[in-house]
């Protein structure tokens, strides 16, 4: 089995956004070397300036990718240590009113506090046993794209300068000490359990079966009178924690289905006007780079060495015809960014000479129609100006519209040639006769 495919289910599937790409980290070796020829061929005595150049890059994106990992990991554990010291200060003064010397028994409320507490800090458990099962898949998977490049390039340089200078640094994210952290959450969790009595009855069965053993009687409790919250009566259980103002998000407000219906029936025809502009995608271009998995508890126990994934790209058939070079160039985004930066220019730059050109046309027909009557000669050679330019902004547009290399819709190159061909009959128009005036 590859190890691509285990590799998320041995991480926390809910923090699949930040794990290694070790996908893309395999497919940069897989291009930029070939089957049972690791390195290119160098002139003895001098170094190998090709592999010299990808190994650069190569640390580099590891080095990228651990402290992508490892911001992730420190702001975790983080959180989690400052929710526990949280929990610990709001426990602390609730067992205070609690206390036998207050000389009362616990509210309800106060009960309820208690088990919230006890959940929030299972919860925090639960965070620091997936924290320390993520480090560990990621540590792995460090270790599988270091052997692999050591087996692809045939050099180990790059394996101990990357195990040297960033695994074995004790600021590493897989050198982080979880014993700390999982201390104070278990001297916590004790601490509550001991000193909560309904909490220690239900956590332990001894005490359980204790009590089933002493014959009880039921008294019956009459029903309380409703009672409301008031500062007065009860704003000392509360103290000086924070509270929150619930809001249900499923409340609807009235006239809500009409405001949709209506907002309904307006974007349809929005919509399908937007999509005669958009160009269109290929569904390979939004399908996710890492498949998602639903196991969440299935922990994988075996990690056995996963060479054979090696055999899947093995044969030179899966490299392009006429692929010589070792070492290709990595995608970049910036190069992508730019791409689309220079279409929206282009696109810009077609709608604004067409919108020109038609400005133009317009007031080169308002001087013609005026240059009939007085100042013939100047006018005229105005309009004469203005088809010119008009004519020009016209076959810019179609030019910039001819510049683009992204593939449009039958519906967008229609709109524009028909733009296109117009503009030039009305300039064509315009401009016999302003000369045909001329001659007369």
């Amino acid at each position: 089995m590859k190890y691509g495919q285990t590799f998320q289910a041995q991480s926390v599937p809910a923090w699949a956004a930040y794990n290694v790409d070790y996908d893309e980290l395999k497919n940069l070796i897989k291009v930029n070397t070939t089957k049972d020829q690791g390195q290119a061929i160098a002139i003895p005595g001098h170094a190998d300036r090709g592999l010299e150049k990808f190994e650069n890059f190569f640390f580099n994106e590891l080095l990228n990718q651990h402290e992508r990992v490892g911001l992730f990991v420190k702001s975790k554990a983080d959180e989690v240590s400052r929710r526990l010291q949280y929990l610990q200060k709001s426990v602390l003064r609730l067992l205070a009113r609690t206390s036998p010397s207050t000389a009362r028994e616990p509210t309800q409320r106060q009960v309820d506090k208690f088990a919230k507490y006890n959940s929030r800090i299972e919860r925090c458990g639960d965070d620091i046993r997936s924290l320390q099962r993520f480090v560990s898949a990621q540590r792995m998977a460090f270790h599988k794209i270091l052997k692999k490049y050591k087996k692809w390039t045939s050099s180990s340089s790059l394996v101990v300068r990357f195990n040297d200078e960033v695994l074995s640094n004790p600021k590493s994210f897989v050198q982080r000490d979880f014993g700390p952290l999982l201390s104070q959450y278990q001297d916590l969790a004790i601490n509550l359990r001991s000193s909560t009595p309904a909490l220690s009855e239900t956590v332990s069965p001894s005490s359980s079966r204790r009590h089933s053993r002493r014959p009880s009687t039921r008294i019956p409790v009459e029903p309380h009178p409703q009672e409301y919250w008031n500062e007065y009566d009860n704003g000392s259980e509360a103290g000086d924690e924070p509270y929150h103002i619930y809001i249900n998000p499923d409340d609807s407000f009235p006239g809500v289905k009409t405001i949709e219906y209506v907002f309904s029936k307006v974007k349809r025809p929005m919509e399908s006007v937007k999509s005669w502009f958009t160009p269109g995608t290929s569904p390979g271009e939004q399908r996710p780079i890492l498949a998602s998995r639903d196991s969440y508890f299935n922990e994988q126990n075996s990690l056995l060495d996963t060479d054979a994934e090696d055999d899947a790209y093995a044969s030179t058939n899966e490299f392009p015809a006429g692929y010589m070079a070792h070492y290709a160039t990595f995608p970049s985004i910036n190069d992508q960014k730019f791409s689309r930066h220079r279409e929206m220019l282009l696109f810009r730059g077609m709608v604004g000479s067409f919108a020109g050109s038609l400005t133009l046309i317009f007031i080169t027909s308002i001087l013609f129609a005026t240059g009939r009557r007085k100042l013939m000669a100047e006018v005229d050679a105005g309009a004469v100006t203005g088809c010119i330019a008009s004519l020009c902004a016209a076959f810019a547009g179609i030019t910039a519209a001819l510049c683009r290399k992204e593939t449009l819709g039958w519906l967008h190159i229609t709109c524009v040639w028909v733009a296109f061909v117009g503009l030039l009959t009305l300039n064509l128009m315009l401009l016999f006769l302003v000369l045909s005036n001329l001659r007369s």
